[in-house]
């Protein structure tokens, strides 16, 4: 629980980015659903603080695409509109292509390992069928693979939008045998970084962000079966 302090002791802004990140991380996790309303007196209650922060971390989420505040409604979790789904998917292709491209000019030891443990582990969780840790495993893979890249705009780029992709992106692996071919994926992408290919690991870091927008798609179809 947030143990508040008073305005004069903590101020609102560092308050209200501590309740931010615990309303993102709710958001995140599927606590809260998309177009579910955002009760401010039940959170302020939960975490410990007025409403005030509540509604100031509301109104930063809405900047950040994940919220939605409407005038004498109050805060929603924003429902991410299809078609703007697709155009992230396609610009996190591209993203994800250029940036395998670049590991596979240069990447450390260190880093590679790092990315190897990671493969390995969402292999378990496939084989497990531990749908939430594997989801977390795959946003960590990517982001690391877009900070290892070292091109910071392209990195603030991604992480931008692809937060707001974690409203559904969850739901691309309800099916287990989605985690089992995103693995498969994220192999013969290291492999070719590994490799040095240049040109295969950016083609394959791309077809790769495309898979994800199939394995989407396909999960959406199915729970409208």
């Amino acid at each position: 629980m947030i143990v508040a302090a008073s305005a004069e002791e903590a101020g609102a802004s560092p308050l209200a980015a501590t309740v931010e990140a615990e309303l993102e991380a709710m958001i995140l996790r599927g606590e809260l659903a998309p177009g579910q309303h955002i009760n401010e007196l039940a959170l302020a209650r939960r975490l410990g603080v007025s409403r005030g922060p509540v509604r100031e971390a509301a109104r930063a989420l809405e900047r950040q695409g994940l919220v939605t505040v409407i005038l004498n409604r109050g805060a929603f979790v924003r429902e991410l509109p299809l078609e703007e789904a697709m155009a992230i998917y396609e610009l996190n292709a591209l993203l994800l292509g250029y940036a395998a491209g670049r590991l596979a000019t240069d990447i450390s030891a260190a880093q590679a390992l790092e990315l190897q443990a990671m493969v390995r582990e969402m292999e378990e969780a496939a084989r497990d069928g531990r749908r939430d840790a594997f989801f977390d495993l795959n946003v960590r893979f990517h982001m690391r693979q877009m900070a290892f890249a070292g091109n910071a705009p392209a990195e603030a780029v991604y992480l931008a939008h692809t937060r707001k992709l974690l409203l559904l992106r969850r739901r691309s692996f309800e099916t287990g045998a989605h985690m089992g071919d995103a693995n498969a994926e994220h192999r013969q992408i290291l492999d070719a970084i590994l490799a040095g290919d240049v040109e295969q690991a950016r083609a394959l870091g791309e077809r790769h962000g495309r898979a994800g927008r199939a394995r989407l798609l396909s999960a959406i179809t199915a729970s409208e079966r």
